[in-house]
């Protein structure tokens, strides 16, 4: 579990700095786009950035040519969130596999509520 855990949280920060390096270098770092608080106090000074709020605007966003940076650094964000659910469940096999059923069916119900609680919430 503590692979899954250290390798998802590296890849996670991996992707999300390839994606804002990649941001920097397609808009440029002294440009109006790349000054967020400029951006955000006021919109007509310069672009924001774009915002996705769903996987399938990521997923468009990894699709186009040249992929869009920012997308990258969104699967990077999701990986980061997706990490300790999958930790979870890896977990369950493995104490099975040493003979712990309590932990085994604590882990399962973890799990079961963690994406349980994804697919309510992306239902929405």
């Amino acid at each position: 579990m503590s692979r899954v855990l250290w390798w998802g949280g590296v890849a996670s920060v991996v992707l999300m700095l390839i994606g804002l390096v990649g941001y920097a270098v397609q808009v440029g770092v002294g440009s109006d786009s790349f000054d967020v608080t400029r951006a955000v106090e006021n919109p007509q000074a310069g672009r924001p950035p774009g915002v996705f709020t769903s996987v399938p605007q990521v997923l468009d966003g990894l699709r186009r040519w040249p992929v869009d940076p920012l997308a990258v650094a969104a699967v990077g964000l999701l990986a980061l969130l997706a990490t300790p659910v999958a930790a979870v469940v890896v977990a369950f096999p493995l104490f099975l596999s040493e003979g712990d059923r309590r932990y085994a069916v604590i882990s399962a119900i973890l799990a079961a509520a963690l994406i349980g609680s994804l697919l309510i919430g992306g239902a929405s």
